[in-house]
């Protein structure tokens, strides 16, 4: 019964290792927003913002909006981040052109975040690039907050919100797209989707197109309300020009298994020295 035990062991070793590395991929929860969801009332509800959610979405006319909303409780963080797919068109687009999302709290007042710097982001689990276009921290009010996502050009986007792993969590007024297999995957389809539109104007003014601009983060959009609530000032994002993709604070695949090669060979041969002393003590002749 030795052998079956140390074996389960070594199993369970091997697992905690894989699971360890296997998780942190996969950190947001993916939504994804179609033209169905054109206001924060007709999005998603998230039942708690501080779960970590990646909201997929894509405008396609001038006056198109998309939206979702999330709860929160009195004092916790609201953590906010928009992206952009690291591919063309949207790599081409100037500052002034790109997404930006209007954020209206419990009491009513409102902020918009905007891009604010250009900073590569690499997902390695799905091999998808990424640019980080502004973060924005706050201590939350006690209620639901309202996300709108609006653009000056047709493209693609991501918001973040959250930082706690906890996946499955059940959203509100949203069905989850069925996964048959990783050709089905709803994000692959997104990123290779291309959305085009030749009504799209920018805004006003020019803005900088460069990918590896140096990033100039604020630390909170400026607030319509003449009282918002006090800013958790983010950590000042750092310039990826000339480098190659980061693994964001992931070890690479390659470490990942050499790691636990040696993880699961150093568990099974104390396993088997263990063995091998209780088995010896257990056939000393008594004195």
């Amino acid at each position: 019964m030795r052998r079956p035990t140390r074996l389960l062991v070594g199993i369970s070793l091997i697992g905690a290792v894989l699971l360890g590395y296997v998780v942190p991929l996969e950190a947001h929860d993916p939504v994804f927003l179609t033209p169905a969801h054109g206001s924060p009332e007709a999005g998603p509800l998230l039942p708690d913002g501080t779960i970590s959610f990646a909201i997929y979405g894509g405008l396609t006319e001038l006056a198109a909006t998309q939206g979702f909303q999330a709860r929160l409780k009195e004092g916790d963080t609201l953590n906010l981040s928009l992206l952009i797919p690291a591919v063309p068109p949207e790599t081409t687009f100037e500052m002034d052109s790109l997404p930006r999302v209007e954020v209206t709290r419990p009491d009513g007042s409102s902020i918009f975040l905007t891009a604010q710097f250009r900073e590569m982001f690499h997902e390695p689990f799905t091999n998808t690039r990424y640019l980080r276009l502004g973060d924005h921290l706050e201590v939350a009010q006690e209620g639901e907050y309202d996300f709108l996502i609006s653009s000056a050009r047709p493209g693609r986007y991501v918001v973040s919100i959250g930082t706690l792993e906890r996946f499955g969590t059940t959203v509100h007024r949203y069905t989850r797209p069925l996964v048959v297999g990783r050709s089905t995957t709803p994000l692959l389809a997104w990123f290779e989707t291309e959305i085009t539109s030749a009504s799209f104007e920018p805004r006003s003014g020019t803005g900088d197109a460069e990918i590896d601009a140096t990033p100039t983060p604020t630390s909170n959009p400026t607030p319509t309300s003449t009282s918002p609530p006090k800013p958790i000032a983010p950590q000042a994002a750092e310039s990826t020009a000339g480098e190659e993709p980061c693994d964001c604070g992931r070890p690479r695949r390659w470490v990942v298994i050499g790691a636990t090669a040696a993880a699961a060979v150093t568990a099974i041969a104390a396993l088997k020295v263990w063995g091998y002393r209780r088995d010896r003590k257990a056939n000393e002749p008594l004195s």
